[in-house]
């Protein structure tokens, strides 16, 4: 417990000073914004986008204690022989109250960043047999495509903005299996409540949402708090999630 309550609690009101958000998402401990990296690439595959550096994360809205109704599909059959005719009838119960995830901190963001190209540029197709009044089935297997060699990534090439949602749940304990279920439900949840946004650089985003999960810190300057700190999120991480530990306000 702290002053304010509970470490949720007090993570909400230090929260409510853009400058924390900030911190958060970029702390001053991180020059390279792995942590914005990794926030980035839980959305974006970084199989199609090669994200070299990240500039800036701005936020743009922010929201405490969003309700996310998880849905409920139920699936039926019905059949028929002929010339007999069936029926089937069946009674299925749902609660009157659809479970409720709830998201601690719910942030649009839009992250600066810089990427490397993906890929080589089509340069020539060999169309000889198309010349020649080839059909498609007479020449199939002997035109030939070529590519360029990727060009070389350009740190001076202008930045790129990502919008990005985070979602962020708050544990007032260090419990890596509940905190990997509650992440788990919360995530289902919202990708079923929110479509995921349009594909991107040709590849389907991985996520409506990239998620954060915020911990108390240990005693600081302590060799078995950091090990056990990251240890937690590298089994996060394992799982497409984000670990963040917050001192106790």
């Amino acid at each position: 417990m702290t002053a304010t309550g509970t470490f949720t609690e007090a993570l909400t009101l230090r929260y409510l000073k853009p400058e924390n958000v900030r911190a958060l998402l970029a702390p001053g401990t991180d020059p390279e914004h792995l942590r914005a990296r990794a926030l980035l690439v839980s959305v974006y595959d970084p199989t199609r986008l090669d994200i070299r550096t990240v500039d800036a994360v701005q936020v743009l809205h922010q929201e405490f204690q969003t309700a996310v109704h998880a849905t409920i599909a139920v699936h039926g059959a019905w059949d028929k022989t002929i010339p007999t005719t069936e029926q089937a009838r069946a009674t299925v119960r749902i609660p009157a109250t659809p479970a409720v995830q709830w998201i601690d901190m719910s942030l649009e963001t839009l992250v600066t960043a810089r990427t490397a190209p993906d890929g080589g540029v089509l340069a020539a197709v060999d169309a000889a047999a198309w010349a020649d009044g080839g059909t498609p089935d007479s020449f199939e297997g002997t035109h030939r495509l070529e590519y360029t060699d990727t060009p070389p990534y350009d740190p001076t090439a202008p930045a790129r903005g990502f919008p990005l949602r985070v979602s962020a749940l708050f544990f007032d304990r260090l419990d890596p299996v509940g905190a990997l279920r509650r992440l788990g439900q919360a995530r289902r949840a919202v990708d079923a409540a929110s479509p995921r946004p349009e594909a991107h650089d040709g590849g389907a985003l991985l996520a409506s949402s990239a998620w954060l999960a915020v911990f108390p810190a240990g005693p600081p300057d302590h060799p078995a708090s950091r090990a056990t700190e990251q240890q937690v999120g590298e089994l996060l991480g394992t799982q497409g999630f984000v670990a963040a530990f917050e001192a106790a306000p």
